[in-house]
C-alpha cells in the first residue's frame, strides 16, 4: 500500500480553535490579561510608528532620486557644454567641417581639402600619442589596437587619404563619400579627446 504524507490543515485549525474558545476569560489570571493588553497596545504604537517610518522613507527616497536625476541631467549639460567649448578650441576641425559642407559645384576640392586636412591633424594626433614613425602609414603600424580601438577607422580613413594623394583632381570623390570619411576620422578624434 502507498503510504503517502500529506499536511492535515483542518486538524491544525481544529487544535487552535480549541485551544482558544475552550478557554473560558474567568480561568485567565488577571495579571496575564494585563500583560496580552499591554503588548497589544505597544503592537498598535509600534505598528503605527513603522507605518509613519515607511511613509517618511518612501517621500524621501522619491526625493533624493529626484534630486540625483537632476544632477545626472545636470552632469550631461556640463558634459556636452564642455565638449562644445573643446570644439570651439580646435579650429582646424571646425575649418575641416566647413569644408566638407561645401555645397556640390566648387564642392569637390573643398571634400578633398577637408580629408587632407583632417589626415593633417590624424598625423598629429599619432605624433601626441608618441607612436614612432616618419609617416602616418608608419605610425599607425606602430599603434597598439588594444590601446587605439579605432585603429581600423584610422587605416581606412589614410587610404583614402592617400588615393587623394595619389589622384588628385582625377579621383570623382563623392559627397556621400567625403562625409563618411571625415565621419571616419571624427570617430578616430573622438577616442582620443582631441576634437
Amino acid at each position: 500500500m502507498d503510504d503517502t504524507n500529506y499536511l492535515n490543515l483542518e486538524y491544525i485549525l481544529v487544535k487552535i480553535y480549541n485551544l482558544f474558545a475552550g478557554v473560558d476569560a474567568g480561568e485567565i489570571p488577571a495579571q496575564s490579561l494585563i500583560l496580552i493588553e499591554r503588548i497589544a497596545w505597544v503592537g498598535i504604537g509600534l505598528s503605527f510608528l513603522f507605518l509613519i517610518a515607511i511613509v517618511y522613507f518612501r517621500v524621501r527616497l522619491g526625493q533624493v532620486e529626484h534630486a540625483g536625476w537632476h544632477r545626472r541631467v545636470e552632469e550631461e549639460i556640463a558634459l556636452a557644454q564642455k565638449r562644445d567649448t573643446h570644439k570651439a578650441l580646435n579650429p582646424r576641425w571646425q575649418h575641416v567641417i566647413e569644408l566638407v559642407n561645401a555645397p556640390p559645384p566648387e564642392g569637390q576640392n573643398n571634400w578633398q581639402r577637408a580629408i587632407l586636412e583632417a589626415d593633417n591633424m590624424l598625423a598629429d594626433l599619432l605624433t601626441q600619442l608618441g607612436l614612432r614613425g616618419s609617416s602616418v602609414g608608419e605610425q599607425l603600424r606602430d599603434a597598439n589596437p588594444l590601446q587605439f580601438t579605432t585603429l581600423d577607422l584610422a587605416w581606412e580613413a589614410h587610404k583614402m587619404r592617400n588615393t587623394l594623394a595619389h589622384m588628385g583632381e582625377t579621383y570623382p570623390l563623392a559627397e556621400r563619400e567625403a562625409h563618411a570619411t571625415i565621419d571616419l576620422y571624427r570617430r578616430v578624434f573622438e577616442e582620443f579627446n582631441y576634437i
